[in-house]
């Protein structure tokens, strides 16, 4: 069945009290661990950390958080750089919960949140000098939809940076296969592209000087967490299946699999070259911001 943006949401809003309560407050993406890393609060940061050293984000930016979750991501770059970030997701809880966190930051004249799909937002041509995804652009069944949205939005010069999960090999096996569909399932993604698919992706959209980190170490400790807290929270979620508040979700499990030859995890950056006569594509009448 093809993943809708109504399944995208029903997720989000029934599962966000998890990851609010039992992951981080601030985002629910596995973060990257480093030697001297202390516990997941602090490797959750690094995550955005490493967004703003790859984008070279400063204060004369406009960043878009595609897939802003509760906006931590979008907050810290604000208060930590001055630039302006707007974040959109699917999800009203989700919005409402990052509106409410902005609305307490020191950078709240900088922040704004909206309801949006990444594929097709309202925003005007060459809006943002920097567009990012964190384990978002994953749940879009096409993902060429996407970087030919972004490459729409992004201004000349400007960059984009993706970060998530890869497949390393085009044929599963069946084992590998049922690994991938049940952590597939349990999150509601559409698919992972192929690590070389996506770069390809990329180059279609009209994007140059791509480059790619592999950040697979960096996010075992993670791995290894989420499937133990998986296995602690399995009666809950198991009993919540059944009474239909949500659905199956075994990808905690499966996803420690995933990451053990089948798929890898890593961060993708291009840029959009300096074109006087660059083409749009998409819609023609966008909202201005800022």
């Amino acid at each position: 069945m093809p993943i809708l943006n109504r399944d995208i949401v029903d997720y989000y809003n029934t599962h966000q009290i998890f990851y609010t309560y039992f992951w981080s407050r601030t985002a629910l993406h596995y973060g990257f661990w480093y030697d001297d890393t202390k516990n997941l609060a602090e490797a959750v940061r690094n995550t955005d950390k490493f967004v703003i050293e790859q984008l070279q984000i400063n204060s004369v930016d406009i960043v878009l958080d595609a897939g802003c979750g509760v906006g931590g991501t979008a907050i810290y770059i604000a208060e930590s750089t001055g630039a302006k970030v707007w974040g959109i997701t699917l999800s009203n809880i989700q919005q409402n919960i990052a509106r409410k966190k902005a609305f307490k930051s020191k950078a709240a004249n900088l922040l704004k949140f909206s309801i949006q799909d990444y594929t097709k937002t309202n925003f005007e041509h060459d809006t943002f000098s920097k567009v990012f995804g964190i384990e978002g652009i994953c749940h879009c069944s096409s993902k060429m939809d996407f970087l030919k949205e972004a490459y729409r939005i992004i201004k000349p010069g400007g960059k984009i940076a993706v970060i998530d999960g890869f497949l390393m090999k085009a044929n599963l096996d069946q084992r590998e296969q049922k690994i991938y569909q049940k952590s597939c399932e349990g999150w509601v993604l559409a698919n992972l592209a192929g690590k070389e698919q996506f770069r390809q992706f990329l180059e279609e959209a009209g994007f140059k000087n791509i480059t790619y980190t592999d950040m697979l170490k960096n996010i075992k400790r993670s791995s290894q967490r989420l499937y133990l807290w998986g296995l602690l929270m399995y009666p809950v979620s198991f009993l919540f299946s059944k009474i239909g508040i949500t659905r199956e979700n075994l990808s905690s499990f499966y996803q420690k699999a995933l990451f053990d030859g089948i798929c890898t995890y890593g961060v993708f950056v291009a840029e959009k070259p300096l074109s006087p006569t660059s083409v749009h594509i998409g819609n023609s009448i966008g909202e201005k911001i800022y």
